[in-house]
């Protein structure tokens, strides 16, 4: 397959689930990240078997960003992640799960936790749930993000 891996639920109902991980994949991976990136993806997808989606309604930046999100919190974000304030939030991935990360500082850490339980039976509508959520718009919120972003690039340029 192509990629890196995949989480799918099985026919049996939507609580089996089932992690594809891409050969080629692991073995293109250096020999001294092998063990933590394959714990890294192992971790983003299991995330994918417990997290809510809003009834399937919920941006997939969104969804793979929590999963990253977990995988940063876990130790396993790879060297080269980076932090980005640029684009869409929900970018996906690592561009959003540092944005959460960057939520967490701000609302608290349980606030990922309770975005993924709001997303537990009930549709995602973009401005009722992060007014819900947080209390702000999510748009404000990521140009607050992409802000500090440059204040702390520009402290380590002062600093140099």
């Amino acid at each position: 397959m192509d990629g890196v891996a995949y989480t799918t639920g099985k026919e049996i109902d939507e609580m089996h689930k089932e992690i594809n991980f891409a050969l080629p994949y692991i073995g293109s991976i250096d020999a001294s990240r092998v063990e933590d990136e394959i714990m890294g993806v192992l971790v983003h997808e299991m995330v994918h078997c417990w997290q809510w989606n809003g009834l399937g309604t919920a941006p997939g930046g969104l969804i793979e960003g929590i999963a990253d999100w977990v995988r940063l919190k876990a130790g396993h974000a790879p060297p080269h992640w980076k932090r980005e304030g640029d684009g869409d939030w929900d970018a996906g991935y690592q561009h959003t799960g540092y944005f959460l990360e960057w939520l967490e500082g701000r609302f608290g850490e349980d606030v990922v936790v309770r975005l993924n339980e709001m997303l537990r039976g009930q549709r995602y509508h973009e401005e009722t749930f992060w007014r819900g959520l947080v209390g702000t718009p999510v748009g404000e919120l990521w140009i607050e993000y992409g802000k500090s972003l440059k204040s702390k690039e520009q402290g380590v340029a002062d600093d140099a």
